[in-house]
């Protein structure tokens, strides 16, 4: 799968990103409204977004560099002024719009339940700890891992960002 990687780095952004943010309101008993679950899962997309292009865009210029440097160590930026330049600036905007969308359903994902079933007061982390352990196992699949150490992994990650939310009780 191409974009694996944008869709996964979203994804358990936008999950991790929301735990950190919410787990404390959460665990308190508060309540997440509609507005700010939108707010939040756009946010967290937008900042996620942003820092896989800039991460995208440096790794495939750095690449141009190296086979610029390669071809013609006098003019290593020749390429970056190229048709190749411009394609790299495209496919680092794609693969952030594909990490964008992955983010706001991740973050979305994770506290929409709450909003759902608001007396169930740890819905939310319940469900992102587990959605996060099935995405473990999802990659591991792919990945041709263990799937059992891939979603317990996975299962760590979210509950130690949910105890750090709880924790920091940002909102």
């Amino acid at each position: 799968m191409k974009h694996l990687f944008p869709i996964v780095l979203g994804l358990t952004d936008g999950i991790i990103t929301s735990l950190v943010f919410t787990a404390g309101l959460i665990s308190s008993s508060g309540s997440l409204h509609l507005s700010l679950i939108l707010r939040i899962s756009i946010g967290s997309s937008l900042i996620g977004a942003f820092s896989y292009f800039i991460a995208k865009y440096s790794e495939l210029r750095g690449e141009l560099i190296d086979s610029a440097r390669q071809l013609n160590p006098a003019s290593p930026l020749y390429l970056i002024k190229s048709r190749q330049g411009v394609l790299i600036i495209f496919e680092a905007i794609t693969e952030a719009s594909i990490s964008l969308v992955s983010g706001f359903f991740g973050a979305f994902l994770t506290m929409f339940p709450e909003y759902v079933f608001p007396r169930f007061g740890l819905a939310s982390i319940l469900s992102a700890v587990i959605l996060l352990g099935i995405l473990g196992a999802a990659i591991s699949r792919n990945l041709k891992g263990g799937w059992i150490r891939w979603s317990l992994t996975f299962v760590f990650v979210g509950a130690s960002a949910s105890a750090i939310g709880i924790w920091l009780n940002i909102i």
